[in-house]
């Protein structure tokens, strides 16, 4: 049995900080927190839709190739629609095996789960298949659908240089793109109208919500 501390996503991303944290030099450190107080002061959270909006339709291409429908699971019940950056972000690594763990408590609430990163397909069969994923791992081309959702952003020249000289990391080559650009990573709770029923999005990558916190708010539907 897993220990159960180790169930909460906070505590695995918070080893992620600290390591990072002592591993990147301050002028590092200082280039990372800078673009992310750029996009909370320049207002890209308001442009992210709102609980009440309605949400997006998208057919988008999973590990398996099969094009997958929000609107055919809608038919179903509530949908959960993640987007996260990439298998690089180490971030991202734990919420996806976070929400794999409890992925069977969604299916029990007759609800589903959907998770969107703008990576390659190539990048996406190959993390689905490592972390044996139990849902679909969606592709979204050039983050359309990120885009639809008012997430995405682009990079400017000195979060591209830290990227490419530190980490050895080209998001554009990495997504097989036509520029540099990624979703804030995001949360929705979608009803089957199509309505957003609940949303978190965060500017700072390292943060991300609890999976159980989103499942509970699933059961609470059904009352």
């Amino acid at each position: 049995m897993e220990n159960i501390e180790n169930l909460y996503l906070e505590t695995r991303l918070k080893k992620h900080r600290d390591f990072w944290g002592a591993k990147l030099t301050a002028a590092e450190n200082e280039t990372m927190e800078r673009h992310i107080e750029f996009l909370r002061e320049s207002g890209a959270l308001n442009k992210v839709l709102k609980k009440g909006d309605q949400a997006p339709e998208f057919n988008l291409k999973n590990q398996n190739s099969e094009i997958i429908s929000s609107i055919e699971l809608l038919k179903k019940g509530p949908l959960v629609v993640s987007f996260y950056r990439g298998s690089w972000c180490p971030y991202c690594v734990e919420e996806i095996k976070a929400l794999n763990t409890f992925y069977p408590q969604f299916q029990e609430n007759e609800a589903d789960l959907l998770v969107l990163s703008p990576q390659s397909l190539a990048r996406t069969q190959r993390q689905a298949n490592e972390l044996h994923l139990k849902y679909s791992l969606l592709v979204d081309d050039d983050n359309k659908t990120g885009k639809a959702f008012g997430l995405v952003y682009e990079f400017p020249q000195y979060l591209k240089d830290l990227y490419q000289g530190r980490f050895n990391n080209n998001i554009q080559e990495i997504n097989e793109g036509s520029a540099w650009e990624l979703p804030i990573p995001a949360r929705f709770v979608i009803g089957q109208d199509g309505k957003i029923l609940d949303v978190f999005a965060d500017p700072d990558y390292r943060f991300r919500p609890e999976p159980i916190d989103t499942v509970n708010f699933i059961k609470n539907l059904k009352k």
